[in-house]
């Protein structure tokens, strides 16, 4: 379809049963494709996970179906991925303060964001040659790190002003930083996760051990950047309205530790994070750490699985297989023995 050729509404009902071989048509269905949109909608649910894995549809509800399935996973598992970010946000803010007595950037930058050092390679022996450049490589980068988020740190804050932030407005016109509160407000989740990542061992472990974390599973102190690294893609996708149902929103591949830690504690085995159930175990661990109550988090599960339900009747097993994985019973019923403990 190009620009020089623009279809209609009824043209791409056309297009859809005669070149898709999608049972399409009346009015109803015709104002459905409009209001879900063609190319934000049928086009972004032809396939699942990558667009060579076409999905074999035959009428054009199982389009919708799938469709409104993403749309109530986004609704689901909005208000608790928003908590999740402001809570861990406030629980990584109170060991900064408490750390430096401080709320001012420029101390917590000093006193805290120096992980590089720990990769430094002064008064250290090496093999060799070579792996002595590896090392300082690696504290290069590290260091490299730091400074971009201090520059990155500056630039948000510039921008804000700029864009007429209230918060920003307010501190800058009385000649005053903004303090570490505003700043959290005012990065974004992924930003956050290379902050967190640049603090020393020491304050990650403080972070860790306030989140509950079992020491067993961070002995090096690094899930709580793992955790919000897990997190931010789906947040992300969910807050532009992106589609989630087949975890395409993954921008990497999540740590093997982030699973491990996560199996340990809730007793969920198999998580690969390829399917959007394994997001759904990953809030749920969250929310356990953050001390969500126990009839919040079963009424996640159970809108989960009606969600589910409402999708098995709706479209054939053979593309709900590919959705749903036939682990997921098995999952969601560890998931909830975890919760009930």
């Amino acid at each position: 379809m190009t620009a020089l050729h623009p279809k209609s509404t009824d043209s791409l009902m056309r297009y859809l049963r005669d070149q898709k071989g999608i049972a399409i048509s009346g009015s109803a269905q015709k104002r459905k494709l409009m209001n879900i949109g063609y190319y934000h909608g049928y086009k972004g649910y032809r396939y699942i996970n990558t667009p060579s894995k076409k999905v074999a549809y035959t009428k054009f509800e199982e389009v919708v179906s799938v469709y409104d399935f993403d749309s109530q996973l986004k609704s689901l598992f909005y208000p608790s991925v928003m908590l999740i970010e402001t809570a861990v946000k406030n629980y990584v803010l109170d060991i900064l303060v408490s750390s430096t007595n401080s709320e001012n950037f420029i101390d917590i930058y000093n006193q805290l964001l120096d992980n590089y050092k720990m990769f430094s390679t002064k008064g250290k022996i090496y093999k060799n040659t070579f792996e002595r450049q590896k090392a300082e490589d690696k504290f290069k980068r590290e260091l490299k790190r730091r400074l971009e988020l201090r520059n990155r740190i500056y630039k948000v804050q510039t921008d804000a002003y700029g864009s007429g932030n209230k918060i920003a407005d307010h501190y800058f016109r009385n000649d005053r930083n903004l303090p570490i509160w505003a700043i959290f407000e005012l990065i974004s989740l992924g930003e956050f996760g290379h902050f967190v990542s640049c603090l020393n061992q020491n304050c990650r472990m403080d972070i860790s051990k306030k989140l509950g974390i079992r020491p067993s599973d961070d002995t090096n102190a690094l899930m709580p950047q793992r955790l919000i690294y897990a997190t931010k893609d789906l947040r992300n996708a969910i807050a532009h309205n992106d589609v989630i149902f087949d975890t395409r929103f993954r921008t990497g591949k999540i740590d093997k530790q982030v699973g491990n830690a996560i199996s340990n504690a809730t007793g969920v085995k198999g998580l690969t994070f390829g399917t959007i159930t394994d997001y759904l175990v990953l809030i749920i661990y969250q929310l356990k750490l953050l001390h969500v109550s126990k009839t919040e988090m079963k009424r996640s599960i159970l809108g989960y699985e009606d969600i589910v339900d409402k999708l098995r009747i709706s479209i054939p097993t053979s593309i709900f297989n590919q959705i749903i994985h036939t682990d997921s019973n098995i999952k969601i019923s560890n998931l909830k023995k975890f919760v009930s403990k």
